[in-house]
């Protein structure tokens, strides 16, 4: 098994038309891309695209053919100390900032709020941690220390989103990249722009979709269904599913804003469209709040009454090959393969169960 995985990443870093020495698959690995030199391990490769993950948790992805050198720099991968990546962020962000540390986050601020926003986002990831845990699913401990970045106001943070490749957009308050593996938002609260539980709101959300792309339950490289990803972030906007995971009432664990919004895009949503829904991402698109109203309601729907199917799906999502393109029918045949291949007597299930929802 060794020889195959040097032989693999062999196959991929290439000088010219000739495969370069073999090397560990776990090394710590100088490439030369053009003129730019990137260190990191292998994480996901195949004849076209290599992922290099970073010392300091960010992927970077290239082409095969555009490696021009490579070197071993040590046999084995070390992700960056907690103490050296928050060395790292206080000179990336300057003396206007401050860095503060908790056992899973370097979490960046204005000076005078990185406490605060520290204690939410660990306090996240620990319920989180509990949530799947008492459900029986076993989620890994993050391999790096996870960033979080809170800009001081809209403008700073519109940079930030520009320098990091994120396109702004008008109405956005905070977003999580996969590849760089940080959240980033602004303190609305600090500018008058919002109370600061819209602002916790924004954090949870982030966080939330931070934590699962760090802990296994999604896939950083491969494609997740945009309703599986949304539908688990909105899940635990709702307070009764991060802090009653196990006792709290069912009306407790109902995330009210995401319930009135899939109630009222009940009203024009077609019949027998939970297929479509499943198969691609176009209603984010066409109509992004009837979309994330319809995302938290499977989720929850799915959570509370196929808690067990729904944990292998999310196996099976995570699971896939990174590299292969996540096709619309291999999408319905996973859902179907875990929940069942009659989707219009699950949807008519969840109907049922949200028509029994608002009568109570």
């Amino acid at each position: 098994m060794r020889c195959m995985a040097w032989a693999l990443v062999a196959a991929v870093v290439t000088t010219g038309n000739s495969p370069c020495p073999a090397a560990e698959p776990t090394a710590l690995l100088e490439l030369k891309i053009g003129t730019e030199r990137l260190e990191g391990r292998i994480a996901a490769h195949n004849d076209d695209t290599c992922w290099l993950l970073r010392r300091d948790g960010r992927l970077a992805s290239f082409r095969t053919d555009d490696v021009t050198d490579y070197h071993e720099i040590e046999p084995r991968f070390r992700p960056m100390s907690m103490l050296d990546l928050r060395d790292q962020l206080q000179t990336e962000f300057g003396r206007g900032f401050e860095t503060k540390t908790t056992a899973h986050y370097v979490v960046v601020a204005r000076r005078g709020t990185g406490e605060r926003y520290a204690t939410l986002f660990e306090q996240i990831y620990r319920q989180f941690h509990t949530y799947f845990t008492v459900r029986g699913f076993r989620i890994a401990e993050p391999e790096f220390p996870m960033v979080a970045v809170v800009l001081p106001d809209q403008q700073s943070f519109v940079d930030y989103c520009i320098g990091e490749g994120a396109k702004p957009q008008p109405n956005l308050v905070g977003f999580y990249l996969p590849s760089s593996n940080r959240v980033a938002l602004y303190d609305r609260a600090a500018v008058g722009q919002s109370r600061a539980s819209d602002v916790d709101d924004t954090v949870i959300h982030e966080a939330t979709h931070q934590v699962a792309f760090n802990t296994g339950v999604h896939s950083r490289i491969g494609q997740s269904p945009l309703w599986l990803v949304e539908g688990l972030a909105t899940l635990f906007e709702a307070e009764g599913i991060r802090h009653r995971a196990t006792v709290a009432a069912i009306g407790d664990r109902i995330n009210p804003e995401r319930l009135d919004g899939f109630a009222d895009y009940r009203k024009r949503r077609p019949a027998n469209s939970l297929e479509a829904f499943v198969r691609d991402d176009t209603l984010f698109k066409k109509s992004p709040l009837d979309a994330y109203g319809q995302a938290w309601a499977l989720t929850f729907y799915l959570a509370e009454t196929r808690s067990v199917e729904f944990a292998k799906y999310l196996k099976t999502v995570a699971g896939r090959n990174p590299l292969e393109k996540y096709e619309p029918d291999a999408r319905v045949k996973d859902f179907c393969d875990t929940f069942g291949r009659d989707l219009d007597f699950l949807e008519s299930g969840m109907i049922r169960f949200y028509d029994r929802l608002r009568a109570g």
